[in-house]
This record gives structure tokens, sequence and C-alpha cells, in this order.
């Protein structure tokens, strides 16, 4: 591996969806504490915010593309809360982040920062296609970024015994397990090969771009580096590409303290057992799955406050009257804050990429409730590694199973522990300061280099599981 000393600029882009957007902001963020100079980072006006938050030391520039073009209409909604094991969410998510439109709308504004500012080097989130192809026109190395489990990027490296991605099936398969796993593989194969887009592969292709079906292996393959954000043993192990970097939870700096709210810290540090609710920004429950979970959470109480952090158009659905022991807000400021506070006991999270590896890196155990696409393989993984219980039919659920299984995880300390233990592999895996050494060493890369992964926990390929 040679090195130069080109010091042209890094373009981060993103699409402005937080569990997307997070880590490239809280790397951009780490490369400017550092005082990294010429950052930039292309993404929708949404993340104009965070993104000029995080540039604490060197400044970080941030390039608009409009509106937020990447959006959950309720038809996608629907079809990517069908449960797991089904392909039409996936399906619906491939569209969505390959429509036209978008494409384009990426593909040009993404070309124009790339011809006015010349980067040596982009960091893309890998279901930013237009930035990608954008890179592949204008010959840019980039580094690609995976804020799922990344054996969803790997279909077709993973063995036929190896839990496909949303099916939500353990590491260990039992017969019947086998049996439906395959035959899901089959039904995922074929329903993304009717995905493909001839008239955007004519484009791409028209372009000089050598992956015209924008296949994601691909786009790992002709990256210079991969950016994962957990370690194997939570992530199943699988054949992994050497040039995956497994770095753990990617987590910000915590917040300034006129951004923290002594109120709530107060109300903590009153309550000797909470348990912190965080569904994330996406998740919609229904008036009557809104009764049942506040039911749950009432049979937990008096001796179990409830910390839930539930959007303004959720909380007005819900009952006339709360429980006792229930406290909802809006927004939580310092979201880590809450996590590490001693009294707060367990987590109960829809299972995306973020809030699952931020609760173990913060020692939480978990109840995961998930509703969509890789959130059910998070809650396998949550039960398989120890660190939690999950639903048994996800989506579905009611009153009774939420409030035992929450009853469980407050009852004894098995799964602490097991958080715990997680927690400390999540660290030593380096996090966002790892993740910055690794865009600073690709972007010194000579072209054609990839950079390979010497830690002990990124070699995977030997505790795969056999076909």
């Amino acid at each position: 591996m040679r090195i130069t000393p080109d010091r042209r600029p890094i373009l981060f882009a993103a699409a402005a969806h937080s569990g997307l957007l997070n880590p490239l902001v809280s790397i951009a963020g780490e490369l400017s504490r550092r005082n990294t100079p010429d950052l930039h980072f292309a993404s929708e006006e949404d993340a104009r915010r965070p993104v000029d938050a995080a540039g604490a030391g060197s400044p970080i520039s941030f390039h608009s593309c409009g509106e937020k073009m990447i959006k959950v209409d309720g038809a996608m909604y629907a079809a990517m809360t069908r449960g797991p094991r089904t392909t039409a969410g996936t399906v619906a998510l491939a569209r969505l982040v390959r429509d036209r439109a978008v494409l384009r709308t990426f593909f040009r504004h993404t070309l124009e920062q790339i011809d006015r500012i010349r980067p040596r080097l982009m960091v893309i989130d890998n279901l930013n296609v237009g930035a990608i192809d954008a890179a592949c026109a204008r010959g840019v190395p980039y580094v690609l970024s995976i804020a799922f489990p990344p054996s969803g990027v790997y279909l077709g490296r993973l063995p036929w015994g190896y839990p496909t991605p949303t099916s939500g099936l353990p590491l260990r398969l039992g017969g019947t397990q086998r049996i439906a796993n395959i035959a899901f593989r089959i039904r995922m194969q074929a329903a993304m090969l009717r995905c493909a887009d001839l008239t955007a592969a004519r484009e791409r292709r028209a372009h000089g771009i050598a992956n015209v079906f924008a296949d994601p292996e691909r786009h790992s393959d002709d990256a210079v580096a991969v950016l994962g954000y957990s370690v194997f043993g939570l992530e199943h192990p699988f054949p992994a590409p050497p040039h995956l970097h497994m770095v753990g939870a990617v987590i910000p700096p915590a917040p300034a303290q006129a951004d923290r709210d002594d109120e709530l810290s107060g109300w903590l540090d009153r309550h000797e057992s909470v348990v912190y609710v965080n569904m994330g920004t996406l998740i919609k429950l229904s008036a009557v799955q809104l009764r049942e979970f506040t039911e749950a959470l009432r049979r937990i109480g008096p001796g179990n406050q409830v910390l839930w952090k539930l959007p303004a158009d959720q909380r007005a659905l819900l009952p006339a009257e709360l429980p006792a022991n229930v406290r909802t807000v809006e927004w939580v400021p310092d979201h880590f804050g809450v996590l590490t506070h001693p009294h707060v006991r367990a987590v109960v999270c829809h299972g995306g990429n973020n809030i699952f590896h931020e609760a173990l890196y913060c020692g939480q155990p978990m109840l995961v409730m998930p509703f969509w696409l890789d959130c059910y393989d998070l809650a396998a993984r949550a039960v398989d590694s120890g660190v939690g219980l999950a639903l048994d039919r996800p989506p579905a659920f009611d009153a009774a199973e939420v409030s035992a299984k929450l009853l469980r995880l407050l009852s004894g300390e098995s799964h602490r522990r097991r958080s715990r233990h997680w927690g400390d592999r999540l660290r030593q895996a380096g996090g966002v300061a790892r993740a910055a050494d690794i865009v600073l060493r690709a972007a010194r890369l000579t072209p054609g280099d990839r950079l390979t992964a010497v830690r002990p926990q990124d070699a995977a390929v030997a505790a795969a599981p056999d076909a």
C-alpha cells in the first residue's frame, strides 16, 4: 500500500435520514475536532443543522441539494411493516432509493460538488446510489458506510445456512427454519431481480458507470474501504471482504451543557428504576398499538417508571389518562445522558442500528420491538447474543407479552451482564476515532488500492455457519 501526500478535500454524502446520516455526521465531526482541513458535506436541507453543529474545530461546508427526497409514505410504510420473511419491504426500499428522480437529483448535485471542490475522497452512505454513481463517473475513490447489519449488502457471499437478511431468523437454524430460510432467500433474489431498472441502467452506461444495475455488493467491491458500525459476534460472522472494517458503535459527542435538560436529569435522579422507550423517528404505532403498549407500561409500575420519547402526532393518539408511572417527552436533548444514567435499567427500542448499538455501548439490556427490514435481524441478534428479548411474532404484540418481557429484563442481571460485555467489545473496536483514522488513511491511498482491515475482530470467515 502506497501513501501519497494529496491534501485535497474530503466530501461526505448521505440522505437526510437520521439512521443513515448520523454515523457520517459523527465521523465528519471527529475530523473537524482534529482540525482536518477542507471538509464538505452534501445532503438534503434537513441535514444542515446537524452538520453545522458537528463542526467543532475546522469548518464543515454544507452543500444542500434541496428539500428531502427520500420519504416514507403510507404505502411504503405498509409494505415495510408486513413482518419478517416478506420481500415487499425490501422491494419498496430498493425502488425508493433507486427512484429515477431521486437518483438524478443526487447524481447531478454530487457531480456539481465534485467538479467544483475536486475531492480526493468521498465518504458515502451505501443507500445514496446517486452519489455513488457520481463518484464512479468522476473516478473519485470512496469509503462506503453501511448503517445496518453489513451482511445485508453481501447476499451473494452468504452461505445457505446463514439467516437471510430481513428474515429475523437466529444464527442456529432448526430444521423448519432452514427450509423457511432457503425459500425466503430464493424469493428475495427473485424479487431483487424484478427491481432491475433498464432505463436507469442505460443512463449509467452512458455516464461510463460499470455497475449499471447499482448492485450493492459491487458498490462495496469498488470502495477503498467499507465501514460497518458493529462487531462480529453481534453481527453474525460471514465471509466478509477484506476491506470491511467493523468499527463498533459510532457515538456522537455529548451535548453542550446549555443543551442539557436539568429538569429531566432531576426526574431520573428521583426514580430508582426507569425504562427508556425510544422507537426512532419513523415508527408510527396505531391507536390500538399505543393502547396496548401503554397498558404494558402500566403493568410494570409503580416500582418502574417509564421515560417514553414520543413524537407529538403519536402523543395525540394516546389514551386520555396515562399511567402514573409513564412520562412522555417529544425530544431528549441528552440521549446518552439518559442511556448512561444509573437509574435507567432497560431500553425498549425498534431495533434500528443506531439505538441498538448505542444501548449496548452504554451497557443497557433491551426489549426489541422490530417493525421492518433490518430491525428483525437486530432483534434476532439481541436474543442470540443474550443482550435482550424480542417480540415473538413481530410486528404484532399485546400488553401481556410486552409487560412480561420487560419484567423479566428488570428482575434479573444476565441480560445486563451480556450488554456490558458487548458494550466493552464495541468500545474496543474503536468507534468514531477509528472510523476517522480509516477515512484519513483512505484519503492518502494510491488510486486502485484498498484499505484492508487488520484487527482480529474483523476476521470473520472461519466462524461463518455451514450451509
